[in-house]
């Protein structure tokens, strides 16, 4: 970086992003951040100064890079641009030198990136350095992947390589036989049969949160996702809690960190099976993580590391490794995924009913959320003003109100 930001431009309007504003606001820096999210979560935080308006980039990247070029010449001091949802990650490593007119661009390299966003060449990695994962396939057309289904067997689970994209609406789908298979062959075709297929490991997810500097593990986070907002557990995560940062986990993220001669923060993935401790790698995500708030709150401050990297300021390289016992939840996420449940004939009204009660009851147990935050509460307030039914929706229609109450009405006003 060639000059100390007197902005930064935070690309990705959702929760993790809410929590990022909040510490660079503490930093003493203007916080903007781009319109298009998931959810919007910085559209109300004290946090940040400004929302940019812009081109998303399905409509053109090549529009986008022109806007953020005149977003930056429009601003008196220098700025620094601070890619946080994966297809601003992703488009950046991808195209960097078109990026190089951006001095102040805060990521891990692109070469660390585009390593991570390959599935196959991680997958393959993690053979190479011991790391286990489940058998799987990649494909990239109708060939492949009936050929990946044949040898795998059911059942499997399949993903687009893209994890920006979805399948069926979802990040997975699981297969369990050729009925469901037949169900979403659509969707497959929508997608060109470019993805992952994989046998169907069972277990919960674990998220290793970590800093890294030249492939040597510095900060560590180790935490189970206990539910996610899709009843098929493919979700985002909605609830969880963390452990102690050791064990295999923590040394199979290591071999890989250092394999992949790593500097920067992610968050490592993997799936455990409860019965009989068997593990299997998911992935790597070069980025700012979903549910950042948990780490954070956890005392790894990896916002700052990542911002100081970055910029050419050495971070602290004191080892840090995160405490057991700290219960994480994502109430408006929950929410969401009950009510998308609920909607799509998933689950009964009673069940809906029952869930979001529990819902309410995690989010009192928790101790750490991640868009609610004491000094700037409006965001997760609004987030469930969303989710909410709207009062005109129960509203009666205008053709059954009393119509002999109009017509008085007009008798009196003729008098």
């Amino acid at each position: 970086m060639t000059n100390n930001p007197d902005t930064v431009l935070l690309l990705g309007n959702y929760r993790p992003s809410l929590t990022l504003a909040r510490t660079l606001r503490d930093r003493g820096l203007k916080v903007v951040v781009g319109t298009h999210g998931c959810d919007k979560s910085c559209n109300h935080s004290n946090a940040v100064s400004d929302i940019w308006d812009h081109s998303p980039l399905t409509s053109s990247p090549d529009n986008f890079i022109k806007e953020l070029h005149r977003f930056v010449e429009s601003n008196i001091g220098p700025v620094a641009i601070f890619p946080i949802a994966e297809e601003y990650v992703r488009l950046i490593a991808q195209h960097e030198k078109l990026f190089s007119a951006f001095p102040n661009i805060i990521s891990m390299s692109a070469d660390t990136v585009n390593n991570c966003l390959n599935k196959n060449y991680m997958m393959l990695l993690a053979l190479k350095n011991g790391v286990p994962t489940a058998e799987y396939a990649s494909t990239s057309d109708e060939i492949e992947f009936s050929s990946a289904i044949r040898e795998l067997g059911y059942p499997v689970i399949i993903r687009p390589k893209d994890s920006t994209r979805r399948l069926a609406g979802k990040k997975a789908v699981f297969l369990e036989n050729e009925q469901s298979l037949a169900a979403i062959t659509v969707d497959i075709k929508r997608e060109q049969y470019d993805l992952l297929v994989q046998q169907k490991f069972t277990g919960a997810r674990h998220n290793i949160y970590f800093a890294a500097n030249n492939g040597r593990l510095i900060r560590c986070l180790h935490a189970v996702i206990n539910r996610t907002d899709s009843i098929d557990d493919t979700g985002l995560a909605v609830k969880g809690i963390t452990l102690r940062p050791e064990g295999e986990l923590v040394e199979q993220t290591s071999r890989l960190l250092a394999a992949l001669d790593y500097s920067g923060i992610g968050c490592a993935q993997f799936l455990v099976n409860s019965d009989n401790g068997r593990t299997s790698f998911l992935e790597i995500n070069p980025r700012i993580a979903g549910n950042h708030a948990l780490p954070e709150h956890a005392g790894l401050d990896l916002g700052n590391y990542l911002f100081d990297w970055a910029s050419g300021n050495e971070p602290d390289q004191h080892p840090f490794m995160g405490k057991a016992g700290i219960r994480y939840c994502w109430t408006s996420g929950d929410l969401m995924g009950i009510k998308a449940s609920f909607l799509r004939g998933e689950i009964s009204a009673v069940t809906a009913a029952k869930w979001c009660l529990r819902a309410v009851i995690d989010g009192i147990r928790s101790d750490v959320h991640m868009v609610f935050c004491m000094s700037d509460p409006v965001p997760a307030i609004n987030a469930l003003w969303n989710i909410a039914p709207r009062i005109a929706r129960w509203r009666p229609p205008p053709e059954i109100i009393d119509k002999s109450t109009i017509y008085q009405d007009s008798t009196e006003k003729l008098k």
